[in-house]
Protein backbone atom coordinates (compact mmCIF):
# COMPACT_ATOMS: atom_id res chain seq x y z
CA UNK A 1 0.00 0.00 0.00
CA UNK A 2 1.36 3.36 -0.85
CA UNK A 3 2.34 5.41 2.50
CA UNK A 4 2.61 8.98 0.69
CA UNK A 5 -0.40 11.63 1.39
CA UNK A 6 -2.98 11.36 -1.67
CA UNK A 7 -2.43 14.68 -3.27
CA UNK A 8 -3.12 15.77 -6.70
CA UNK A 9 -4.40 19.26 -7.07
CA UNK A 10 -1.73 22.06 -7.71
CA UNK A 11 -2.63 25.41 -7.25
CA UNK A 12 0.13 27.80 -8.37
CA UNK A 13 -1.88 31.09 -6.96
CA UNK A 14 -2.31 29.96 -3.64
CA UNK A 15 -0.21 30.61 -0.80
CA UNK A 16 1.69 27.98 1.57
CA UNK A 17 0.03 24.63 1.89
CA UNK A 18 -3.00 25.45 0.40
CA UNK A 19 -1.40 24.96 -3.37
CA UNK A 20 -2.56 21.48 -2.71
CA UNK A 21 -4.59 21.51 0.33
CA UNK A 22 -8.03 23.35 0.62
CA UNK A 23 -8.83 25.93 3.05
CA UNK A 24 -9.83 23.93 5.69
CA UNK A 25 -7.32 21.29 5.10
CA UNK A 26 -4.70 23.64 4.96
CA UNK A 27 -6.14 25.18 8.90
CA UNK A 28 -6.55 21.66 10.25
CA UNK A 29 -3.08 20.32 8.95
CA UNK A 30 -1.56 23.69 10.43
CA UNK A 31 -3.17 23.46 13.92
CA UNK A 32 -2.19 19.99 14.00
CA UNK A 33 1.38 20.30 12.98
CA UNK A 34 1.82 22.83 16.15
CA UNK A 35 0.75 20.37 18.61
CA UNK A 36 4.17 19.01 20.14
CA UNK A 37 5.23 15.79 18.41
CA UNK A 38 3.84 12.31 19.07
CA UNK A 39 0.77 14.83 20.50
CA UNK A 40 -2.66 13.27 19.02
CA UNK A 41 -5.63 15.85 18.65
CA UNK A 42 -8.98 15.15 18.72
CA UNK A 43 -11.79 16.58 16.73
CA UNK A 44 -13.50 18.21 19.32
CA UNK A 45 -9.85 20.36 20.10
CA UNK A 46 -9.88 20.88 16.12
CA UNK A 47 -13.10 22.11 16.03
CA UNK A 48 -12.44 24.73 19.41
CA UNK A 49 -9.60 26.12 17.92
CA UNK A 50 -11.49 26.96 14.55
CA UNK A 51 -14.29 28.13 15.69
CA UNK A 52 -12.54 31.30 17.20
CA UNK A 53 -12.06 32.36 14.08
CA UNK A 54 -14.80 31.26 11.98
CA UNK A 55 -18.57 29.73 12.59
CA UNK A 56 -17.92 25.51 11.60
CA UNK A 57 -20.56 22.83 12.45
CA UNK A 58 -18.19 20.10 14.21
CA UNK A 59 -19.13 17.61 11.61
CA UNK A 60 -17.97 19.88 9.26
CA UNK A 61 -14.77 19.69 11.10
CA UNK A 62 -14.75 16.03 11.56
CA UNK A 63 -15.80 14.70 7.87
CA UNK A 64 -12.71 17.41 6.66
CA UNK A 65 -10.67 15.55 9.19
CA UNK A 66 -11.58 11.73 8.35
CA UNK A 67 -10.86 13.03 4.22
CA UNK A 68 -7.10 13.78 5.53
CA UNK A 69 -7.01 10.54 7.14
CA UNK A 70 -7.71 8.97 4.07
CA UNK A 71 -5.42 11.25 1.88
CA UNK A 72 -2.68 9.56 4.48
CA UNK A 73 -1.92 12.76 5.68
CA UNK A 74 -3.01 11.42 9.51
CA UNK A 75 -3.01 8.64 11.07
CA UNK A 76 -6.03 7.59 13.70
CA UNK A 77 -6.18 5.79 16.82
CA UNK A 78 -8.86 4.74 19.19
CA UNK A 79 -8.66 5.09 22.63
CA UNK A 80 -11.54 5.05 25.36
CA UNK A 81 -13.94 5.07 22.37
CA UNK A 82 -12.31 8.87 21.19
CA UNK A 83 -10.29 8.57 17.62
CA UNK A 84 -7.01 10.69 17.98
CA UNK A 85 -5.33 11.95 15.10
CA UNK A 86 -1.61 12.30 14.62
CA UNK A 87 0.16 13.73 11.52
CA UNK A 88 1.79 10.74 9.26
CA UNK A 89 4.33 13.38 8.25
CA UNK A 90 6.13 17.06 9.82
CA UNK A 91 4.84 20.09 8.23
CA UNK A 92 8.54 19.94 6.57
CA UNK A 93 8.10 16.30 5.48
CA UNK A 94 4.93 17.07 3.66
CA UNK A 95 6.11 20.11 2.04
CA UNK A 96 9.21 19.07 0.91
CA UNK A 97 7.49 15.51 -0.78
CA UNK A 98 4.65 17.63 -2.66
CA UNK A 99 7.51 19.74 -3.77
CA UNK A 100 9.77 16.33 -5.13
CA UNK A 101 6.27 15.86 -6.75
CA UNK A 102 6.22 18.24 -8.42
CA UNK A 103 9.67 18.77 -9.69
CA UNK A 104 9.78 15.02 -11.01
CA UNK A 105 6.42 15.66 -12.95
CA UNK A 106 8.38 18.98 -14.49
CA UNK A 107 10.75 17.18 -15.45
CA UNK A 108 8.96 13.92 -16.63
CA UNK A 109 6.78 16.15 -18.85
CA UNK A 110 9.46 19.11 -19.71
CA UNK A 111 12.55 18.30 -18.91
CA UNK A 112 14.11 20.95 -21.30
CA UNK A 113 11.75 23.84 -19.85
CA UNK A 114 12.50 22.74 -16.37
CA UNK A 115 16.33 22.95 -16.40
CA UNK A 116 16.04 26.12 -18.30
CA UNK A 117 13.79 27.62 -15.87
CA UNK A 118 16.21 26.53 -13.25
CA UNK A 119 18.89 28.23 -14.71
CA UNK A 120 17.11 31.64 -15.29
CA UNK A 121 16.01 31.46 -11.20
CA UNK A 122 17.41 34.95 -9.55
CA UNK A 123 17.85 33.18 -6.17
CA UNK A 124 21.01 30.95 -6.52
CA UNK A 125 20.59 29.16 -3.54
CA UNK A 126 17.27 28.21 -4.15
CA UNK A 127 18.43 27.05 -7.93
CA UNK A 128 21.28 25.04 -6.60
CA UNK A 129 19.01 23.46 -4.43
CA UNK A 130 16.28 22.78 -7.19
CA UNK A 131 19.03 21.36 -8.98
CA UNK A 132 20.55 18.40 -6.28
CA UNK A 133 16.54 17.59 -5.59
CA UNK A 134 16.21 17.08 -9.57
CA UNK A 135 19.32 14.79 -9.53
CA UNK A 136 18.09 12.82 -6.69
CA UNK A 137 14.77 12.44 -8.71
CA UNK A 138 16.95 11.13 -11.91
CA UNK A 139 19.06 8.93 -9.76
CA UNK A 140 15.82 7.24 -8.17
CA UNK A 141 14.22 7.26 -11.48
CA UNK A 142 17.24 5.21 -13.14
CA UNK A 143 17.28 2.78 -10.05
CA UNK A 144 13.81 2.00 -10.43
CA UNK A 145 13.75 1.54 -14.23
CA UNK A 146 16.83 -0.20 -14.00
CA UNK A 147 14.89 -3.30 -11.74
Amino acid sequence: MNSEPAISVFRPDRPGVRKVLGDLEADIMEFIWTRPPGQPTTVREVFENLYRSRSIAYTTVMSTIVRLARKRLLRVETSNQAYLYYPKLSQEEFVSGFVRRILEDLLVSFSGATLDGLEALQDSEAATRARQLLEEISRRRSLEEGR
